[in-house]
């Protein structure tokens, strides 16, 4: 898709866990920055601290931020059935077998529990408050979506 709009007209290259100058930050900053179901996909645990900062960083007022529940009974990428609650190391496993080389690397996926996403953001806790919304499909919690709103400094 392609936008014809002056609003659009700067563009970034880089990845939301790279380091910002504070060029870019001052450039690139906006009242919202939004990550829909994108952090299970930038890697380890620590890229996913990063993006987080990141989007804190880039903000003037709020984050918000959704990803799937590790522990919903249909992987959503996958479409595989409760695998996924196995350790983390037995799941890619599993996913090689299956010849999902793709999913199997980290780099491309690594879920999230609510207990994950709540250690990440209250690395936080100075900068940001935050509320977890959980999100329901066929009575259970498919996904996480969280508001957090900027602290005065």
């Amino acid at each position: 898709q392609k936008i014809n709009s002056s609003y659009f007209v700067k563009k970034l290259q880089k990845s939301i866990t790279e380091k910002f100058s504070n060029d870019e930050l001052k450039e690139y900053e906006s009242d919202v920055v939004i990550s829909n179901a994108t952090i299970e996909h930038v890697g380890n645990f620590e890229n996913q601290v990063i993006k987080v900062k990141n989007m804190i960083s880039l903000s003037k007022k709020y984050i918000v931020l959704s990803t799937p529940n590790r522990f919903y009974p249909v992987e959503f990428h996958t479409k595989l059935l409760f695998i996924h609650w196995l350790p983390k190391n037995i799941f890619r496993k599993i996913l090689l077998f299956f010849k999902m080389n793709y999913f199997a690397d980290q780099n491309n996926l690594n879920l999230l529990s609510k207990k994950e996403l709540i250690k990440i953001l209250d690395k936080f806790s100075g900068k940001i408050n935050y509320k977890i919304y959980n999100i329901k499909f066929l009575g259970f919690v498919s996904n996480f979506f969280v508001i957090g709103k900027l602290k005065d400094n």
